[in-house]
């Protein structure tokens, strides 16, 4: 399937009802959804994905994060540094899984077979979080302009990190595709609202760069 970046949820395992707060969100207009829980076995991992998968709308990409034995109950699995390489998730979950990547350092996009197997690659951190304190050096909208710059459109690319409503335009202005968010909606009051107000930013942002290009 392909993948629709703009507003890409990353679950919080901490959130109460979280089947709802997901459903909310997709409501509001997020366009994917990864299941993080770096703590679930792979049993829970899966039964959490597929529970997702089977009540969101088809055109809303579930996949995992890390686990690939996971990510077959699903559309796919995002993997970092610390994970198996794309190249091997590709091999062990074939042509039509959704497999993501996360740069955390520019050298990485020198990685020609790791970058072949790849749907789309995430610049993380743009910001520091708690959401993920263990998180690599973080790259600011310079970075996440020069990871655009070398990366020159062979893939999406989706920001994480420390990204709310007041940051979001400028991360699709620096050239994300979309950006990857977990407080600003696992946290907010109304997530359906809270993803609405991305999504609308976002949009207005995609237009804007793609008038200028």
């Amino acid at each position: 399937m392909t993948i629709d970046l703009r507003l890409y949820l990353v679950t919080d395992p901490g959130t109460e009802r979280l089947d709802d707060v997901v459903a909310a969100a997709v409501s509001g207009g997020a366009t994917c959804v990864q299941v993080r829980d770096k703590h679930a076995t792979t049993r829970a991992l899966t039964d959490r994905a597929r529970a997702l998968r089977a009540t969101l709308p088809a055109h809303v990409a579930v996949i995992v994060d890390d686990d690939v034995e996971a990510a077959r109950a699903v559309d796919g699995v995002h993997v970092g540094t610390g994970d198996v390489p794309p190249s091997v998730a590709r091999a062990t979950l074939g042509p039509d899984a959704v497999i993501g990547w996360s740069i955390n350092h520019l050298d990485q996009l020198g990685d020609d077979t790791q970058l072949a197997a790849c749907d789309y690659v995430a610049v993380s951190p743009v910001w520091a979080t708690v959401t993920k304190p263990d998180a690599t050096e973080p790259f600011g909208l310079a970075g996440v302009r020069a990871v655009a710059d070398l990366l020159a459109r062979r893939l999406p690319l989706v920001a994480i990190g420390g990204i709310d409503l007041d940051r979001t335009a400028d991360v699709v202005r620096a050239g994300a595709d979309g950006v990857a968010v977990v407080s600003a909606i696992c946290g907010a009051a109304d997530p359906r609202s809270a993803a609405e107000h991305l999504r609308r930013v976002v949009d207005a942002a995609l237009a804007e760069t793609a008038a200028v290009r």
